[in-house]
């Protein structure tokens, strides 16, 4: 596990320690999202390029990936291709707050590959609801934002 993922996930741990009844604010920025997508890409990059091989029915190169966070809004992307050929792949997600965050993928961009949105959705439902019950063990979190430039998630501390 990368440096980046580790800061990440090092911040959950801290507001474990925090008394009861403590309220505490997680805020990640695009550029830390961005270099925990970067380590991700590299530690699974076997994985990535069998996935797209198998659906592009060739191999297939996907670099340099890019988060950034605008209001309410998830916007990814990634250069996919071989070698110096390659074009920008990206996905954008709409996020809201219903007593968790819900991520619905809006569009998906690849070249070459067809994706669908729906299928995306299923997911990114996994991954995000196995976080909020990591966190909702030890915290109410009260809320989850996406802001211009970064996410936030405030909580108090059970």
């Amino acid at each position: 596990m990368g440096a980046a993922i580790q800061r990440f996930l090092g911040r959950f741990e801290e507001f474990r320690a925090l008394p009861s009844g403590e309220a505490f604010t997680i805020e990640i920025t695009d550029r830390e999202a961005t270099a925990a997508a970067r380590e991700y890409l590299e530690e699974n990059k076997a994985q990535i390029k069998a996935l797209l091989k198998e659906k592009a029915h060739f191999e297939l190169d996907v670099d340099d990936p890019q988060v950034v966070f605008e209001k309410d809004e998830i916007h990814l992307s990634v250069a996919a291709g071989k070698g110096f050929l390659k074009k920008k792949a990206s996905l954008e997600a709409f996020v809201t707050w219903e007593g968790r965050p819900i991520v619905l993928v809006e569009s998906v961009k690849v070249p070459i590959v067809s994706v669908s949105p729906e299928k995306l959705n299923g997911a990114v439902e996994q991954p995000v609801a196995r976080v909020m019950d990591k966190v909702g063990e030890y915290a109410d979190v009260r809320s989850f934002k996406v802001l211009d430039g970064s996410m936030v998630l405030e909580a108090v501390k059970k």
